[in-house]
């Protein structure tokens, strides 16, 4: 299985950050994805990083788009083999203002048109962040049991592949800096396990 993870927007999208500008979503995903890949590597898993450059990298625009470079390993080594995680925080609002008491906590989603294993993957990393103590999830506020919130994303939509987007914290609450920028390994190995435990199952359905 080859595990493609996708650190969210680049060092020039704007308005990706904290009301303050101290924290900045593009920085904070690209450390995450850096730990997550290096963790799951030094398990002995194929985890790669789509997007290794600093600046932004169209999601579906374009001859090297994010879509492109998935759908071209999916390709080459099978979409049964190939899972992707987009890794992001989230924000009440554009409005640059601070929203303490709103909208917190993880969030799993997936597209609209979402498979069966985007679905399991979603519930896999949802369960382990909520045992390692990450807060709540706006996709369970109305529905009891449900893991996961599904949307017109295009990273997900467009990809061959079983595909998660995932957002940790709401960076434009206080209580949610302080989770992204004080509890970075706990995340990071939230999603390590989750994605560890969703390959378990798919192996054995196999045997």
């Amino acid at each position: 299985m080859i595990i493609l993870v996708d650190n969210g927007h680049g060092f020039d999208t704007k308005g990706k950050c904290s009301p303050d500008g101290k924290y900045q979503e593009w920085e904070w995903s690209r450390e995450m994805a850096d730990i997550i890949v290096r963790e799951l590597t030094r398990l002995g898993y194929d985890a790669r990083l789509l997007v290794p450059e600093r600046d932004d990298i169209p999601i579906n625009k374009g001859t090297d788009s994010r879509v492109k470079r998935v759908n071209t390993i999916c390709d080459l080594y099978g979409k049964e083999d190939v899972m992707l995680v987009s890794i992001h925080s989230n924000a009440n609002s554009c409005d640059g203002k601070w929203h303490d008491g709103e909208w917190s906590g993880f969030v799993a989603e997936v597209a609209l048109n979402a498979s069966q294993k985007s679905k399991r993957l979603a519930d896999a990393i949802w369960a382990r962040a909520i045992e390692a103590g990450l807060r709540g999830n706006r996709a369970v506020v109305d529905k009891p049991g449900k893991r996961f919130i599904q949307q017109d994303l295009a990273i997900c939509r467009d990809t061959k592949c079983p595909a998660v987007l995932t957002e940790s914290a709401f960076h434009d609450t206080r209580e949610g800096v302080r989770l992204l920028t004080g509890s970075k390994q706990r995340i990071a190995l939230a999603h390590v396990n989750g994605i560890i435990d969703y390959i378990n199952h798919i192996n054995s359905l196999k045997s």
